[in-house]
Parts: structure tokens; sequence; C-alpha cells
């Protein structure tokens, strides 16, 4: 699976926090050595760019596989994860000090550091991969809240109920909601007209119309649910009532409120 791009914000800490570190080591080498400016922002890079670099990489390790972990998992590494940063980074440093020297003609020759110089070589690899640490949970701690926002804003829209469970005195039927041509009540049942038979449910018709879509059912009548897709036509049948002729060749007379609700349906 391909990796999303770095986010501006991630380009920007690795930036600001390259040219802080790198210019924090090049004051400290220009002001205890003899090395001078050139000589202190050689040793400054080459104590920087790996560190960078190890940064990077363990941003990578801990966004995918530690922080979407369980608490367990995020804690459980972080010890084992300093350790291994900080010598890996005294690793490369080492390499970089040997590759500076005349390695062609002399061999290559890694020179561990002086007791002291190892355990605050430790020491600063163990901070400086907290810092990380700290750094890489704020990003996906951040990156995780917009997504529950966002999440929260745009909930997922419902899904179409396309079919209901009928209950009947003996089974239960699976019935599509588009070969219903309307629900009529009949005390504690309810008839379902559909387009090729008539099934006699043991529920209440109240109970049909808190189910079925109300955007494609009218209240046509106190005692019938009507599917709009199976309606014909209406006209007129007097006292503010109107006829509605269904596909299945039956027709109802519908209430005066159930009237109104077809008119305002209406487009």
């Amino acid at each position: 699976m391909p990796q999303p791009a770095p986010t501006p914000s991630i380009v920007v800490l690795v930036s600001v926090g390259s040219a802080l570190l790198f210019t924090a080591y090049w004051l400290i080498f220009a002001i205890t050595s003899d090395a001078g400016l050139a000589g202190g922002a050689m040793s400054a890079l080459y104590n920087t760019v790996p560190a960078v670099a190890l940064a990077v990489v363990a941003h990578a390790l801990l966004d995918r596989f530690v922080w979407p972990g369980h608490r367990w998992v995020q804690w459980g590494v972080q010890i084992p994860a300093a350790l291994a940063f900080a010598v890996a980074w005294y690793i490369a440093i080492l390499l970089i000090r040997a590759l500076r020297t005349d390695w062609v003609e002399d061999g290559f020759s890694l020179k561990p550091f002086a007791p002291v110089a190892f355990a605050w070589q430790m020491f600063q690899g163990v901070t400086f991969y907290t810092l990380v640490a700290l750094a890489s949970l704020a990003i996906w701690l951040s990156r995780r809240i917009d997504q529950l926002i966002d999440a929260a804003s745009n909930p997922p829209a419902p899904t179409a109920l396309t079919s209901i469970l009928v209950k009947t005195q003996d089974e239960t039927q699976g019935v599509a909601v588009d070969d219903i041509v309307m629900v009529s009540g009949a005390g504690d049942y309810s008839e379902i007209v559909l387009r090729d038979r008539t099934v006699l449910s043991t529920s209440r018709l109240a109970r049909f119309e808190a189910t079925l879509p109300a955007d494609r059912f009218i209240r046509a009548h106190r005692s019938h649910l009507v599917r709009i897709g199976a309606i014909r036509k209406t006209e007129p049948a007097g006292n503010g009532r109107t006829t509605v002729h269904l596909s299945n060749g039956t027709h109802i007379v519908s209430s005066r409120a159930g009237a109104r609700l077809l008119r305002d349906a209406a487009l």
C-alpha cells in the first residue's frame, strides 16, 4: 500500500529541527575545539545528518506500527527503541568519522569514543529519541483528532432499505420493499398487498410505518400506508378526499390528512 506524502507540518518540523540541531552542534564544536568554524561545521554535519535520518525513520515506524496499536505496545517498545536509536546514531557517527580519514591508504578503522564520551553520546541519543517520539505522537494524535472530527461532521449515509422480514402466523417471509403496493391495517394485524400476492402479518400498521422509508411511503389513510412508486394516479373524491389508483389495479379513498400529504408530495 503506498504511503501518503509527508504533510507540510512534518516537513517544516524536520527542517526546523535539523537547523536547530546543526546550529547547536556547530556552536559547541566551534567553542570547545580548535577546528574553527569550518571544522566545527563538518563535525556538526556528521552528527546531525544521521540523527535526522534516524528521526525520520523512527517517526515512520512509530506512526505506522506503534501509535495505532494497544497501549501496552505503545509503552513497551519505547525503552528498547530509545536504546536502539542511540546505538544506531553512535555507530553512524563512527562510520562517518572513519570515512573522513585517509581510509583508502590507511585502511578502514573504527575508533570508539572514550567511555565518558560514549556515555554522553548515549545520553544524547536517548534524549533526542524521546523528543522525536513525543513529536511523532503529537502529529499522530493531531491527525487522529482531525479524522474523528471529520467522521463526526460527515456521518456515512444510511443504507437504503431494500427488503423487510414479515411475521405471519406460521413463518417469517422476506419481502422486497419495491414489491409492496400498500400496507393496510386490520386491528392487530396488517395486510401487505404485494404485486402478485397478499401477506397477512401479525404486526400492526404503526410498526410498518415506523420501519418503511418515509420518503417512499405515505399514510394515505388511517388504515392504509401506500408506496409512492405504486401510485398510478390520483383524482378528487369529494369532501377533501382523494381517490388513489394503484399499480395492481385497485384503488383506495384517502382521508383529508392523507390527501394533503399526497398534494405536498407532488412536484
